[in-house]
């Protein structure tokens, strides 16, 4: 997966946290969406800082705490506004949230691999070309050897096989 698709997933999921978090620090609600624009293109320029074995989700509140503090920096009549007892309890209950397993990025995308090694080989090769490398149905049954038809009936099994292993780990909500 590139970088800039792994960083937009990981913003999708976090930003409801961030503005949260944002809009319980800003002394003025009119700067919330400025604060987050601010803190995403931070933590863009500067992904290469970020480690990838810790969660994501602290590490962009970091970025926006410090946007807030800058802020109010030069603004020194807001200074007081912002409370670092406030702060700290806001910061600790979202890192609660962001250590429930199986909640983060990189717990469902280590049980989207569990759930794609158990499948048979040939459904493994017709997610990998689809999904991982991109090919259309058509190209990737090219690739295989395998007859369009017969490959579309592989990937549509694979697919299924894939929602009920993550259905049974409560990944995905039951569909009617």
């Amino acid at each position: 997966m590139s970088r800039n698709k792994s960083f937009e997933i990981l913003v999708r999921q976090h930003s409801a946290m961030l503005t949260a978090f944002i809009r319980s620090m800003a002394y003025d609600s009119s700067i919330v969406d400025d604060v987050f624009q601010e803190t995403i293109v931070t933590a863009w320029q500067r992904l290469e800082d970020f480690d990838a074995d810790r969660p994501f989700g602290p590490w962009l509140r970091g970025i926006a705490r410090n946007h807030l503090l800058a802020m109010s920096r030069r603004e020194k009549r807001h200074q007081d506004k912002i409370s670092m007892l406030v702060e700290k309890r806001i910061s600790l209950q979202l890192e609660n949230i962001d250590n429930v397993p199986g909640d983060t990025y990189a717990d469902r995308l280590v049980s989207l691999r569990d759930c794609i090694q158990s499948l048979p080989p040939d459904s493994q090769e017709a997610i990998d070309l689809v999904y991982m490398r991109g090919m259309k149905p058509q190209d990737a049954s090219l690739t295989t050897s395998v007859p369009y038809e017969t490959f579309r009936k592989r990937l549509q099994r694979a697919r299924a096989i894939l929602v009920r292993c993550l259905q049974s780990k409560n990944l995905l909500l039951e569909t009617g």
